[in-house]
């Protein structure tokens, strides 16, 4: 530790020495780049020209692109406390993803409408619908956070949510109340990444089974460990490159999955028996380093079908879902949909989302 702590110290002055001494290199390898001469000053220069042939030749033609890129984003961070767009630097090496520091709509009333629709056309084949909106980042580890008030401010944007939800008769369940409570002993996300914490997911697992809107079942569910998952954090690459993070302190992050199973069912000589629960969701669900899924199996002591996709948001994979066959053919009595709060400031959420079309063709 003691050894970690001084090469860290030392990485403070020796990166930026790195940076300096890189910089007339690079800069003359630019200009002697084909093509290589910037734009000549005048009038448009105050309009961005020069500031955009600067960024097309550092990202063409600067030599060594890959390691100048880390170093010199290692160099940003350090004397600044910045990274690029993306990213909002935190205190004591933690990261939170720039999507929580957008603006607040100014009603959530056209998303829980949305919601609503689907809540609707779930009824309609007998499956109730469970919300679990995720609170965000910045105000669950706000000890962490570099700005206060926008930590205030997503808690209470979290609460407003719960309201409309409530006041829209859509079953939810508060997920920021766990969260909150864990992080007193331990983190509930992780310091260098977007996405929750095993015991984070473990203690929102528990929160949906505790909370009595979904009956539990009596299956004897066995728990297997999975090997060690060790990663770099998805908002490092905002900062600079993983092989130098570490020397900033942004050290890699660790997780320990597990899966889980009920028993076999001889008596079913037909094939597996339906799943009751279909979880869908963001990557928060369909990332199996997280083990929200099996932690769900766990405390609902029953099944659950993971229908979660990464890279698509909470609404792409709702919509596919609500299409599949599986649904049409054996829907279930309850689906769980997992729905990060920054997800509800992104005015392009509900593009190409169809469900109100489908409701009204179903009556």
């Amino acid at each position: 530790m003691i050894v970690m702590q001084r090469f860290y110290r030392i990485s403070r002055y020796f990166l930026p020495v790195m940076f300096f001494g890189y910089v007339p290199f690079a800069n003359l390898a630019v200009y002697e780049h084909p093509g290589g001469k910037l734009a000549a000053f005048d009038m448009a220069a105050l309009r961005g020209t020069v500031t955009h042939s600067f960024d097309t030749l550092y990202k063409t033609a600067m030599p060594h692109r890959e390691p100048s890129i880390g170093v010199m984003g290692a160099a940003r961070y350090l004397l600044i406390g910045e990274g690029r767009q993306g990213v909002v630097v935190g205190r004591d090496g933690w990261l939170f993803t720039s999507e929580e520091t957008r603006p607040l709509p100014a009603s959530l009333q056209p998303s829980v409408a949305k919601i609503a629709e689907v809540r609707d056309l779930l009824a309609i084949h007998g499956t109730k619908l469970i919300v679990v909106p995720l609170p965000a980042k910045v105000d669950v580890q706000s000890a962490h956070a570099s700005v206060p008030e926008l930590s205030a401010e997503m808690a209470g944007f979290y609460a407003d949510l719960l309201a409309n939800l409530n006041a829209a008769q859509i079953e939810a369940v508060d997920a920021r109340t766990p969260l909150v409570e864990l992080v007193k002993s331990k983190p509930a996300f992780f310091a260098t990444d977007t996405h929750w914490t095993l015991d984070g997911a473990a203690a929102v697992a528990i929160a949906v089974a505790n909370s009595g809107l979904i009956p539990l079942g009596a299956a004897d569910m066995t728990r297997t460990e999975e090997p060690k998952a060790d990663f770099a954090g998805d908002l490092v690459s905002y900062v600079t490159t993983e092989g130098i993070a570490p020397m900033l302190g942004l050290d890699r992050e660790d997780a320990n999955p597990y899966v889980v199973a009920a028993p076999a069912d001889t008596s079913d000589i037909f094939g597996a028996a339906q799943v009751d629960v279909v979880l869908i969701g963001t990557s928060y669900s369909a990332n199996p380093h997280w083990s929200f899924a099996e932690a769900l199996k766990l405390d609902l002591h029953q099944d659950v079908l993971n229908a979660a996709e990464p890279g698509l948001g909470p609404v792409k994979p709702m919509d596919k879902y609500l299409a599949s066959e599986s649904f049409r053919d054996t829907p279930p009595k309850v689906v769980i949909w997992e729905i990060p709060l920054r997800y509800l400031t992104d005015p392009k959420l509900w593009d190409g989302h169809k469900i109100g079309q489908e409701l009204a063709s179903a009556d």
